[in-house]
């Protein structure tokens, strides 16, 4: 009855600022600036799983797309992604309009505009070298690509926005 049938899909982050990497929090906790006007407009939150914490951890170093991009992180991916596919699948069977995807660009697994990029690995020695190397890169990250692949083989088709930490919270 008081139901909006509207939906927004959001990276992990945007609502749990502790899946991070240690030093990258830029909020407290939830990104209220961008969370507040979906709650207020009434719609529907889906919360993406966060790859990088299932797949490595909550102590893992910052990492580049090069050093996501394997068929094993990959792989991760898919498997993680197809039970929220299939939610926003049947959401989308049953009446609900899914509006977006939120992304955070940047990020070598959810970037949407362009994605973190350059890192080759090495020496602890060597990480200023691989720091000077870091790059941003036009692209989705290594998640948001397999999240697209899949809602174009189950035929939803959904657009795709991001935040951009860099910008002020």
């Amino acid at each position: 009855m008081y139901r909006k049938n509207k939906i927004v899909v959001l990276a992990h982050c945007l609502l749990n600022v502790n899946s991070k990497v240690s030093g990258l929090a830029l909020y407290e906790g939830v990104h209220r600036k961008l969370v507040l006007p979906y709650i207020e407009a009434g719609a529907g939150i889906i919360q993406l799983p966060c790859p990088e914490m299932s797949f490595i951890g909550p102590l893992r170093w910052g990492m580049s797309k090069n050093q996501y991009d394997t068929i094993s992180y990959r792989n991760h991916c898919r498997e993680i992604l197809t039970p929220v596919v299939e939610q926003m699948q049947e959401y989308s069977k049953n009446g609900c309009v899914i509006e977006t995807i939120v992304g955070v660009d940047g990020s070598p697994s959810c970037g949407i505009n362009y994605y973190s990029n350059g890192y080759s690995g090495g020496m602890v020695e060597q990480i200023q070298e691989q720091k000077n190397m870091l790059h941003e890169a036009p692209g989705q990250g290594v998640f948001m690509e397999e999240f697209s692949k899949l809602l174009a083989e189950k035929g939803l088709r959904i657009g795709f926005q991001a935040i951009s930490e860099k910008e002020q919270l």
